[in-house]
């Protein structure tokens, strides 16, 4: 069966002397394997359509009982200029690819998810101020269409004080600090992670608005440590082993090289 689908790069790397195999998020197929063969020649047409973070046009061949299909044509949809020239977006947009990966199992259809992997690619390409803030954003809008919403209430959220609270790593829900909390960031007894009160309604914003009005907020550098850890402390207690840590590693060692500790 031949396939024509928009699709989005997630991984590639280099498979004998000319082709190269791909994996794609798709939208019939959700992630999937291809090969891509002669790619590497210098008359290849795939040309860079082949480069993680690209939003393509692709066309395959398909069977269901094969491992790998094969890439017969592709063409950009969409071309991120600043996405994959400006290296904090370039980060920034590859730890959206893993995530990807890492929760989205392979073959199982999730045109929904595409949509949210595309939305987020072209927000950090497009956005000047808070580009950050795409990242914590799609990881709970991931994990909602994936079946695990925060179970964040406004009332919650706004009955919190000076004092913070905790967010409820199992439900995702926000309650007001308590004898057992401890300082920011450290789990409680009952598996809940003490932050303050601006970290929260962070969590919140980005767990409930869509993305062009969680990108007007700004944070700032503690508090966006913080939210960024709340987000990935709910993530990784549904998603267990398969949380991904590799992307952040980098950039974390980057930012240090650099100096850096502000804001994007």
């Amino acid at each position: 069966m031949i396939v024509r689908t928009d699709a989005v790069v997630l991984h590639a790397f280099d498979y004998g002397e000319t082709s190269r195999i791909v994996r794609l998020l798709t939208r019939p197929h959700g992630v999937i394997g291809v090969i891509a063969r002669g790619a590497r020649r210098p008359t290849s047409t795939f040309g860079s359509t082949l480069q993680p973070l690209s939003y393509v046009q692709a066309v395959y061949y398909y069977r269901s009982e094969r491992g790998l299909q094969t890439l017969k044509e592709t063409a950009h949809v969409v071309r991120f200029k600043r996405l994959t020239s400006e290296i904090d977006r370039v980060t920034l947009g590859l730890r959206v690819l893993e995530v990807t990966r890492a929760l989205v199992e392979e073959g199982e259809a999730h045109p929904l998810v595409l949509d949210v992997v595309v939305r987020t690619l072209e927000h950090l390409d497009e956005t000047d101020a808070n580009v950050a803030n795409a990242v914590p954003w799609f990881q709970l809008h991931l994990a909602s269409l994936l079946g695990f919403a925060p179970d964040v209430q406004r009332d919650d959220v706004e009955a919190l004080d000076d004092e913070g609270g905790r967010l409820l790593l199992q439900s995702g829900a926000v309650v007001a600090a308590g004898a057992e909390t401890g300082a920011y960031g450290r789990s409680s007894s009952d598996g809940g992670v003490a932050a303050s009160r601006a970290a929260l309604r962070a969590f919140a914003v980005l767990a409930r608005t869509p993305l062009a009005t969680a990108g007007r907020m700004r944070l700032a550098p503690d508090v966006r440590r913080e939210v960024e850890g709340l987000v990935d402390a709910f993530v990784r207690v549904h998603t267990e082993s398969t949380f991904p840590e590799r992307v952040r590693g980098v950039a974390d060692q980057l930012d240090a090289g650099l100096g850096r500790g502000g804001d994007m």
